[in-house]
């Protein structure tokens, strides 16, 4: 339960944002210790100086032995369960980095870390790195699996899954004849989500709680089908923003269930009515799992047109 990690890749093609979810063996409040008091930062992440503690304040992170291996970076959020900052390494285009620590059973706390980049390129390096980032968190915790790889090979391993990842997720447009709130209230609430998800089931069961680290679970039990994950982000629309929806995603039927799969679904108001935007991504290898949920969500929408 310590070690694995769920990835999930939403943000856009130009922008894409990383997403790792891990649950380590450690409460709450002492995970988010570790993970801003400068002090014990400097145990597994780096040399952080400056006084980083609350929002405004700016800091600088030494990375290595390296004097170049820098980055800078300013406090946005600094509540109990989330941490947010904008990042800078080397002078690339700022970013922003967050982390959510969650409560679950048995004195463990999940970390969810996500990392809004500005370049494309970047995206399966950065994944490898913040694997292998966690991994030293881990061990800073006293919590890493002895027999773990070493951190250059999860590292590298771990780039090369982002690469997949990043590869060719599935993307399409599906325009509808309604205003983006109307929409949203489809998409972004519980009774929302049942006037139209799978409704040629008569009995599929739907929860969801629609909110930044909240759950949802969609199951067509007739038929063997689970469909379940956790929200990333949740930004209505409004008249100056899109809004987006975004998601880990497992399905789980009897031919087993999928891993490293997350969705982005943008609301974008039009003066006709709104365009919705999906972006599906997943390890893929090659292309059939992309075509396979083109085909699925191409359905799925029709029922979202009718309802809306």
């Amino acid at each position: 339960m310590d070690q694995s990690i769920i990835r999930a890749l939403t943000g856009s093609r130009d922008h894409p944002v990383l997403g790792l979810v891990r649950v380590y063996r450690a409460e709450a409040a002492d995970l988010r210790d570790a993970c801003t008091d400068t002090a014990r930062l400097a145990r597994w992440f780096g040399t952080v100086t400056g006084d980083p503690a609350k929002v405004g304040d700016t800091f600088e992170a030494t990375l290595s032995d390296d004097p170049n291996d820098r980055a800078t970076g300013r406090v946005l959020r600094c509540a109990d369960d989330e941490v947010a900052v904008t990042w800078s390494w080397q002078g690339e285009p700022t970013s922003q980095i967050s982390a959510r620590f969650r409560p679950v059973e048995d004195g463990h706390t999940e970390l969810t870390l996500r990392h809004e980049l500005e370049e494309p390129a970047h995206a399966a390096g950065y994944g490898g790195g913040w694997e292998q980032t966690l991994q030293a968190l881990a061990r800073a915790l006293g919590v890493a699996d002895p027999d773990a790889p070493a951190d250059d090979v999860i590292e590298s391993t771990a780039a090369a899954t982002w690469r997949t990842i990043t590869r060719a997720p599935l993307e399409l447009e599906h325009p509808l004849d309604a205003d983006a709130q109307r929409v949203w209230a489809a998409l972004a609430t519980e009774e929302g989500l049942r006037t139209w998800w799978w409704v040629h089931w008569d009995d599929v069961t739907i929860d969801a709680d629609v909110r930044p680290g909240g759950s949802y679970r969609i199951a067509a039990p007739g038929v063997g089908i689970v469909l379940d994950g956790r929200y990333l982000g949740v930004v209505p629309p409004d008249d100056r923003q899109a809004g987006r929806l975004s998601m880990t995603w497992r399905w789980s039927d009897a031919d087993g269930t999928s891993v490293d799969e997350a969705v982005e679904i943008g609301v974008l108001p039009e003066s006709a009515g709104t365009l919705l935007t999906v972006r599906h991504s997943g390890p893929w290898s090659d292309d059939a799992p992309a075509e396979d949920y083109r085909q699925g969500w191409s359905f799925v929408l029709q029922g979202l047109t009718a309802a809306v």
